[in-house]
């Protein structure tokens, strides 16, 4: 007998306060509302609009802009890449032939080119391969296929995605696209 009124006192104060709901909402229940509210896609780019990742209220991503030529961008470095989405060239990477190297890239947003530097060094090859560049602000990731690529246009061109992210948060992703490089 003593054995059930130990548990009954036990269980009392927790009844007590699943009974009485005082009407204030726990964060952690708001978040997980939002969680589900929110949708499955992740920052694409459809139709030149962009769509940040939903993570809080962050500034969104801006949508890139065509760029020009990679001598405009980037001056005149010897092995350059350009992603192409849409029929625009949205970003452009290039680097000396050596492997000390690091590599530059450039992305327009509102009108401005922006110039990234290579998140690695590994020279012309790290860039061919699909880089990570960034400017402290934006940072622009390059996802091309394996394999050896496609002849085109005097060098090679992969099947790629680029992902644009700002201050590390939002992201975008352009897809389907092309990265392609000289030889």
């Amino acid at each position: 007998m003593r054995r059930i009124s130990l548990i009954a006192a036990m269980l009392a104060p927790a009844m007590l306060l699943a009974a009485c709901d005082n009407g204030t909402v726990d964060d952690g229940d708001v978040e997980d509302q939002a969680r589900e509210e929110a949708p499955d896609e992740t920052g694409v780019a459809v139709d030149g609009i962009a769509s940040e990742q939903v993570q809080g209220i962050d500034d969104p991503v801006p949508v890139l802009q065509a760029l020009g030529t990679t001598d405009r961008n980037l001056g005149p470095n010897l092995g350059a890449c350009a992603f192409a989405h849409g029929g625009e060239t949205l970003f452009i990477a290039g680097s000396e032939r050596s492997a000390n190297a690091r590599g530059v890239g450039a992305i327009q947003v509102t009108g401005v080119d922006r110039r990234l530097a290579g998140a690695e060094m590994g020279g012309y090859d790290y860039v061919k391969a699909g880089p990570t560049m960034t400017d402290g602000e934006y940072t622009v990731t390059v996802e091309r296929a394996e394999g050896a690529g496609q002849s085109a246009d005097g060098g090679t061109r992969w099947a790629a995605e680029l992902v644009v992210r700002k201050d590390m948060a939002n992201e975008v992703r352009y897809a389907p696209g092309t990265w392609t490089c000289d030889a």
